[in-house]
């Protein structure tokens, strides 16, 4: 098998395991019934989740460090989000702090 079709593959594997747990959530949904500390955790268990993909990516570029300026930039998008900016505005200036940073020699 060339590398194409094991890209081309796994990416059709993935696809349908995606759909196949979509679907198993829309129809297991409305017949299990959880208390509501387990629905909580259920949630937390969620974000933590997100948060954690989101602090590797925003630390991490491969297996090294990303640099001081993505770490600048993506605090400011913090500090944006914390403020409730429009979302278009936060990354525009998660953005525009970074490329300063570069341009100032920070990496």
């Amino acid at each position: 098998m060339t590398s194409h079709s094991l890209m081309i593959a796994g990416i059709a594997v993935l696809a349908a395991g995606t759909f196949l747990m979509r679907v198993a959530g829309y129809r297991l949904g409305s017949r299990l019934n959880f208390s509501p500390a387990t629905q909580t955790m259920l949630s937390d268990s969620a974000t933590t989740l997100l948060l954690a993909v989101a602090a590797t990516s925003a630390l991490f570029e491969g297996q090294h460090f990303a640099g001081y300026a993505r770490l600048i930039g993506v605090g400011a998008a913090l500090f944006l989000a914390w403020r409730k900016a429009p979302l278009i505005v936060i990354i525009i200036a998660a953005a525009a702090v970074t490329a300063l940073m570069r341009w100032l020699g920070i990496h």
